[in-house]
């Protein structure tokens, strides 16, 4: 019995074609793209010849007009895309366009991990449609990651997409719009004013003692899953607990005297703070100008680790006192162990959870009643930059201690009534004592040079 031909019919004056496997079966669309040397076969669903020819002329039609604007035809995964673009950024990174490596692999990062657990890296870009891309938001919003810090997130991606996917076969560059309510709109704005510190300090005092008059620490919520926080864990580590209690009292002093992000110092092991990256300086200073002799006391420098988001750098705080507090409280005080080392558990000596701390920190804020606004962990680094330039800190200097360029400070905090730069110098001359001034350190108030005297 005599085998059937493929049936093959040019289209559109032989720049491409459809073809037939077999008689009276589906059409299918062929077309040579030349500049990337490969072959576009499509089905087109169809045995009828005269929509089958329609269908495969537009296919051709829109990679010939996708060639001539220098655009893919036969799109890159997502993890090409990927590549290209970290090629393209390390190249502006060589022309000094922009200024931290540290950001753009960050950025890298997230790209990889997110897009990887969603799509899948192999995933052709181009067949991401704009109902796939709208999946991004809540799946985001579903690891309870902050809203502004998914549209930040979005503006990446959209990026990613605009400079780079068009160029290998995106279909579109996605509109993922993310509302912002007003109560995390303010987060940047809305701060602990020096009361709603004090109190949040007595919260976290009382939060270290146990819960029950056996000397029991109890919650109704837990760690882990979604699953597992709708019903009270049916036991709970005593010394964990007391543990990351007191943990979450020491994270929040270092954060509100430092202005380090949270992930500066607890989190992922690669960035996460360990006692070798803490350096003591010892400074003989004088509540005033009556006290004859200066009273020594230990200030410390920060080594933020190049792993973090905008690189390694030097934050000098006040808190000195509390890090020797915690290094003589902790069971891992090695140079090489983590300042925010879980005590016990199965991750005893590794850095404790930021989502740990997290939860514990709502505890806090429900038990205090406070309602203002919501507020993070990150809040207490918009605290200490806000209150340094309320007080006349140079913005440089605040700037620098937290990891940013002049610019991104003066937007991110516009809503400061800056002062004016004679009150600004006095203020920080007369708040601010030479020798912290020498290694950076700004002093926002007299209370925070009293903390250094009685700390």
């Amino acid at each position: 019995m005599p085998i059937d031909k493929p049936v093959k019919i040019p289209i559109l004056g032989g720049k491409g074609a459809i073809y037939q496997r077999t008689p009276g079966g589906n059409w299918s669309v062929y077309y040579w793209v030349k500049a990337e040397k490969k072959r576009l076969r499509k089905s087109l669903d169809t045995a009828d010849l005269g929509l089958a020819t329609r269908l495969a002329e537009q296919i051709v039609l829109e990679s010939l007009a996708k060639e001539q604007s220098g655009q893919k035809v036969l799109s890159a995964s997502l993890g090409q895309v990927i590549d290209q673009w970290a090629v393209m950024q390390q190249d502006r990174l060589n022309r000094g366009e922009i200024r931290s490596e540290d950001y753009v692999r960050h950025l890298e990062r997230m790209f990889r991990k997110h897009l990887g657990e969603l799509y899948g890296l192999e995933t052709p870009i181009g067949s991401l449609q704009q109902e796939d891309w709208d999946r991004y938001i809540p799946y985001r919003g579903k690891q309870g990651v902050a809203l502004d810090t998914v549209r930040v997130e979005c503006s990446h991606l959209r990026g990613l997409v605009g400079k780079v996917g068009m160029k290998l076969g995106a279909a579109l560059v996605p509109e993922l719009n993310v509302f912002v309510p007003k109560f995390q709109r303010s987060r940047r704005s809305d701060t602990f004013a020096p009361a709603e510190y004090r109190v949040l300090l007595r919260a976290l005092e009382a939060y270290r003692d146990p819960d029950t008059p056996e000397g029991l620490y109890v919650r109704d919520w837990s760690l882990g899953s979604a699953k597992a926080r709708k019903t009270a864990p049916k036991t709970l580590s005593q010394d964990l607990e007391r543990s990351r209690r007191e943990l979450l009292r020491w994270f929040v002093l270092i954060a509100a005297t430092s202005g380090c992000r949270p992930h500066e110092l607890a989190g992922d092991a690669e960035g996460s703070l360990r006692w070798s990256d803490i350096e003591f300086k010892e400074v003989e200073v004088k509540v005033s100008h009556s006290q004859k002799d200066p009273t020594p006391k230990s200030i410390a420098l920060l080594h933020i680790r190049e792993q973090t988001k905008t690189g390694a750098r030097v934050v000098p705080m006040v808190g000195g006192s509390y890090l020797r507090q915690i290094k003589d409280w902790s069971r891992f005080a090695a140079d090489d162990d983590f300042v925010f080392a879980d005590q016990y558990g199965i991750r005893a000596g590794k850095p404790v959870y930021l989502d740990a701390l997290r939860l514990h920190w709502r505890e806090v804020l429900r038990r205090m009643g406070f309602e203002r606004f919501v507020p993070d962990l990150y809040s207490l680094r918009h605290m200490w930059a806000t209150r340094r330039l309320e007080a006349g800190a140079p913005p440089a200097l605040i700037a620098k201690s937290l990891g940013h360029s002049l610019t991104e400070l003066l937007k991110t905090y516009e809503h400061i009534d800056f002062q004016q730069e004679s009150v600004v110098r006095s203020i920080w001359r007369d708040n601010t004592p030479r020798v912290l001034q020498d290694v950076g350190l700004v002093l926002a108030d007299r209370s925070e040079l009293k903390l250094l005297i009685n700390g």
